[in-house]
This record gives C-alpha cells, structure tokens and sequence, in this order.
C-alpha cells in the first residue's frame, strides 16, 4: 500500500475522531480594563456573575471563555440554559425536543460558540452532548462534571431557582451567569440575594456590574442604552 493509501485509509477509518481534534480558537481581545478583569476572572474563578446594560460584553466574553475550553478539552461539556419568562409560560407549550424549544432562547450564547468553534464543531459538539440545553425547570438534580455552565437572562431567576443552580456544579466545572437587572420581570431580584449570601460567607464568587460606559457594540448601541438609562428604564 503506498503512503498515499495509507494517509487514504487512515483518514476513512477515524471520520469522528477528526472533527473531534483540536481546532484553533479566535483569541479573545478584551477592549476595555472591566473586561479585561473580566476575562481574568473567567479564567480563573468557578463562578462569575455579570450584570449590566446591552452591548458591553457580558455574554460573548464568558460564552468565548467556554468555547475557548471546550475546543481545547480544557473541560468536557459546555452546558446552556437561561430563564424562561418572556411569554409566563413553560417551555412545554412550545412543539419539538428541548434543543428545539431552547434554541431561540439561547441564541445570544450560541452565536458566540458558533464564532468562535464554527458551525460543523458546534453541531458535531450539540449531537455528541458536549454542547448541552439544559432547561431551568429540570435542572434540579443534576451534577456536571468538567463542564461550563452558563445561565443567560440571570436577572429572572428566584432565590429557590439559583440555590438549584448553583448547587449543579461538580468536579472541575464552573458557573457563569448574565443578566441585566434593569430588565427584570420578575417581583424578587433573585442576583441581589445571591450576592448577600456571596458578602456574608465570603464565596469564591466575582460580580462584574458593566454600565454604558463600558458598552462596545456600536456607537448607536451606546447611545441608545444611555438614553434609555437617562430616562430610568
């Protein structure tokens, strides 16, 4: 068998084994020092909490840190979820499988994997349960190993809803959470509480609150969420 057979054969005979290698990620280029302390926090914390106003980095820079992990095997699984309020009704009254039903919801997460990992990783990842949707409602019970957790739209959830949360976390893995409590709907702030309980036991826990100072998207992004700020709402 000639070498180029050889190469020929061995590339048939492991299809999975190469769309599982490694692949390159973009590296992630905080733009301002919040996010810059941010990062280092992701990196380096098992839990961070960021709160804030649109366009300032909140979601792409913990969603880019588990991208970042996951496509060096740096952990297992990449595990999604966020509240589900804005219809008041539960995610059984929407038709198809949970990914079905939780897709649109997490888009701002998977846009950022699907950046950074490309969609056949990305699809290859949801198919493989690396990449997992994981709904609010049934959380309870479960523990993930070797995983990032990332909880979009936080600034929904009750107190009894993040005691399930953060207590999902096993070996190796690490919870971030985004939200932006000036968009709440729900009566109870679910993160203030939370960071009571973070003070007063002194828990291995960094908040980052951004505010439009620290917004990046676009400069009409930016004037508009100053706008809306000016106008408390």
């Amino acid at each position: 068998m000639s070498k180029r057979d050889k190469r020929n054969f061995n590339h048939s005979q492991r299809p999975s084994e190469d769309r599982e290698k490694k692949r390159p990620v973009v590296e992630i280029k905080p733009l301002n020092e919040k996010q810059g302390d941010c990062l280092a926090s992701l990196y380096s914390m098992p839990c961070v909490i960021n709160t804030g106003a649109a366009g300032t980095g909140k979601t792409y820079l913990a969603a880019s840190v588990a991208a970042q992990d996951l496509a060096s095997r740096r952990i297992s699984s990449i595990v999604l979820s966020r509240a589900n309020v804005a219809t008041g009704k539960s995610l059984g009254a929407f038709p198809g499988t949970v990914e079905e039903k939780l897709a649109p919801w997490l888009l701002p997460i998977t846009d950022v994997l699907r950046l950074h990992l490309g969609s056949g990783f990305f699809d290859h990842a949801l198919k493989t349960g690396a990449i997992q949707y994981q709904p609010i409602e049934t959380i309870r019970g479960r523990s993930f190993q070797n995983a990032i957790v990332l909880i979009d739209e936080a600034q929904q959830l009750t107190p009894e809803e993040l005691k399930a949360i953060t207590t999902r976390t096993g070996k190796g893995s690490r919870l971030f959470l985004m939200g932006d409590r000036n968009q709440r709907d729900v009566h109870t702030d679910g993160l203030a509480w939370l960071q009571n309980i973070v003070e007063k036991y002194r828990l291995p826990v960094d908040f980052y609150e951004f505010t439009s100072d620290d917004c990046v998207r676009s400069d009409l992004c930016t004037a508009f969420v100053k706008a809306f700020e000016q106008e408390g709402c």
